[in-house]
């Protein structure tokens, strides 16, 4: 299995949920906007205050959506500078 296929594995498992779907492609109700920005930009500063409220399934599918569209767009740009 190639790396391509592995990523794309991933991927779609965590696409599968739509709330990851949602926090992937930018349209995050707007309950989890902060979180989901968060995710994107520092995920390192995200808190328990972040998080008071929400129901951890629903935290931790936005927080994989968000993050694979993040690492996705950086491995994107790894391999085209490779090229």
């Amino acid at each position: 299995m190639t790396a391509d296929e592995r990523w794309s594995r991933v991927a779609d498992a965590i696409l599968a949920s739509p709330v990851a779907r949602a926090a992937y492609d930018g349209e995050e109700p707007a309950e989890l906007a902060p979180l989901v920005d968060k995710t994107r930009h520092h995920a390192y500063r995200i808190v328990d205050a972040d998080v008071e409220g929400l129901d951890p399934d629903v935290v931790i599918e936005a927080a994989l959506g968000a993050a694979l569209a993040v690492a996705l767009e950086a491995r994107r740009t790894a391999l085209e500078s490779l090229r």
